[in-house]
């Protein structure tokens, strides 16, 4: 797990990542999340869609924002942070895009706020999976799903010439 920083928000305590591999409770999770559980107060986001840690704190950085600014779409912070990740405001079609699914395998959960050791245990106690470093991002792009959703066409698949696009299509939404 990382812990970071807003610098536009560093009141509003660390950003916390973990990277889940081989997830075998995915459909449990979902169901937590309709139901809203809020012992789990996550925001579970499909890895394979994730292009680097960066491209997740841009989305944790707006809904933060949002937050903030009393600007929420959703009814909290962490599914506001997967509709973040959209260059659309569809918030049906973020969530199922982005947000975690039955099939999930690679999980990203990101919390906002708390101590690092209990939040790292927590996410170990609730997600049923092989917590990785989050550089092992870079193993699980799923890269035509990201073209497709981020609408960049067949252009090379290379995540770090992706990046750029990936994320001024993000803050550009709604523009």
């Amino acid at each position: 797990m990382e812990s970071h920083t807003l610098d536009l928000y560093p009141n509003r305590g660390p950003v916390h990542m973990a990277l889940f591999r081989k997830v075998t409770n995915a459909p449990e999770l979902r169901q937590r999340l309709i139901a809203q559980d809020q012992s789990l107060s996550y925001a579970l986001i499909d890895a394979s869609l994730i292009l680097n840690p960066f491209h997740a704190l841009l989305a944790v950085n707006r809904a933060v924002h949002d937050e903030q600014n009393n600007q929420l779409k959703s009814h909290n912070i962490n599914s506001e942070i997967v509709i973040e990740l959209s260059p659309n405001y569809n918030i049906a079609q973020s969530l199922r895009r982005f947000g975690i699914s039955d099939t999930t395998q690679n999980l990203l959960v990101i919390k906002v706020g708390g101590e690092a050791s209990e939040v790292q245990q927590d996410m170990i106690n609730n997600v049923k999976g092989e917590l990785v470093p989050l550089s092992e991002l870079d193993q699980m792009h799923d890269i035509k799903s990201i073209q497709k959703y981020y609408q960049l066409g067949n252009q090379e698949g290379d995540p770090q010439q992706m990046l750029p696009l990936v994320t001024g299509a993000m803050a550009l939404k709604g523009l």
